[in-house]
């Protein structure tokens, strides 16, 4: 499983505009030491998803660079020499994929378009590895297709709300709790947010309410269906994988939430929150005019509630975990990789074939979180020191 060169694979690095100062030294250091390495951002390395909907995200990408000259500078010099730099879309920065990002970027760095820098849209192979973000297998930061960028408008159900809801409220501690459960999240909003707290939950269920309805309409999806299946010869070619191959990988990915409206509905809670409303709303009015029908609809709606709670808790933990592993095993047999890269899950992960870069900047452990692959396949994990 040789490769032409070895790799250095850096996850979910999240670079946002006024801030990421440390984490783009620390990512200018990444650069600087691994000279004449394939250098891999594997998605998610700039904050689009925070941007306003009508922001031209190749503007938004060199702004959020702007400040940190010494990144500039490391890119530039790396490329220079002549070793690449590989740009992977992920869930929030899915617009990087566009063609006139890599014009615009060179330019920045006052380079030539022969210089070694690729923006792709999903994955890359390097001999018999596989390096992708992962997003893909994740129904809730799925994109409505992995080759097209459709714009804000088509966008998985994760990145809506943080460009609708997070980023417009400055909501940003709810950015990565995809597992919290109503109560929970209710708990910490009022712990967090003290008496903005109802309109905060206003907002929310106003934007949720409003994709709950998007999801039942087209919005746009077949039209980037079309295309992103349109563009599938060209992809397996910059991708350098069999067209047969990527064909099939299409048609493994689940389906993306944001396109079915009973999925959104259930995944948003929408059913428990429906319930706790009618069950204590109902128990007050029955109890107040001693309504018997009332009474029985609230005593079936908490029915309802402490069942749906008692068997699942919280219906999504552990699941996009999983998800990447299981999606892993299905890449090998599909593309007969031997190595599997994943990140988006900000988790340390490996196993038998299959690897996850975890999230350069939010770590577990001290030091940033990389995966080097040498020449001959194998992979370490290392750190950038703090």
């Amino acid at each position: 499983m040789g490769i032409l060169r070895p790799l250095v694979i850096a996850s979910d690095v999240h670079l946002r505009h006024g801030g990421s100062h440390d984490t783009a030294l620390a990512l200018s250091r990444l650069i600087r030491e691994h000279p004449g390495h394939e250098i891999v951002l594997a998605g998610d390395i700039f904050n689009l998803s925070c941007d306003a909907p009508e922001r031209d995200p190749v503007e938004s990408v060199l702004h959020m660079l702007e400040p940190h000259r010494e990144l500039c500078q490391e890119l530039r010099q790396h490329l220079a020499t002549g070793a690449p730099v590989t740009l992977l879309a992920g869930n929030h920065d899915a617009a990087t994929m566009r063609p006139e990002l890599r014009p615009a970027l060179l330019g920045r760095l006052e380079l030539d378009l022969g210089a070694p820098f690729e923006n792709l849209p999903w994955f890359i192979r390097r001999g018999g590895v596989h390096i992708e973000h992962g997003h893909v297998y994740d129904p809730d930061n799925a994109p409505t297709h992995p080759l097209w960028y459709g714009g804000p408008e088509t966008e998985p159900l994760g990145v809506a709300l943080t460009r609708r809801f997070l980023a417009p409220n400055a909501a940003y501690d709810f950015a990565h709790e995809h597992e919290v459960t109503p109560v929970a999240g209710l708990r910490k909003a009022f712990r967090l947010f003290g008496l903005r707290t109802p309109e905060l939950v206003y907002r929310y269920f106003q934007t949720a309410t409003a994709l709950c309805w998007e999801a039942s309409t087209d919005r746009g999806v077949s039209e980037a269906i079309r295309q992103g299946n349109a563009h599938l010869a060209e992809a397996a070619e910059r991708m350098d994988v069999p067209e047969e191959d990527l064909r099939a990988l299409l048609e493994s990915l689940p389906r993306p939430t944001h396109h079915d409206a009973r999925d959104t509905f259930y995944r948003l809670y929408f059913d428990r929150v429906i319930a706790s409303v009618t069950s204590t709303t109902s128990i007050g009015i029955g109890t107040l005019l001693r309504s018997r029908p009332a009474l029985l609809l609230g005593v079936l709606a908490a029915g309802y509630l402490f069942g749906s709670v008692r068997k699942t808790p919280n219906r999504y933990a552990e699941l996009p975990v999983e998800r990447l592993r299981q999606a892993a095993r299905a890449v090998r047999e599909i593309t007969r990789a031997e190595l599997v890269v994943f990140g988006h899950v900000h988790v340390e992960d490996a196993l038998p074939g299959y690897a996850n870069s975890a999230s350069f900047t939010y770590y577990e452990t001290p030091g940033h979180p990389y995966l080097h692959v040498d020449e001959s396949g194998r992979f370490e994990r290392r750190r950038v020191p703090l």
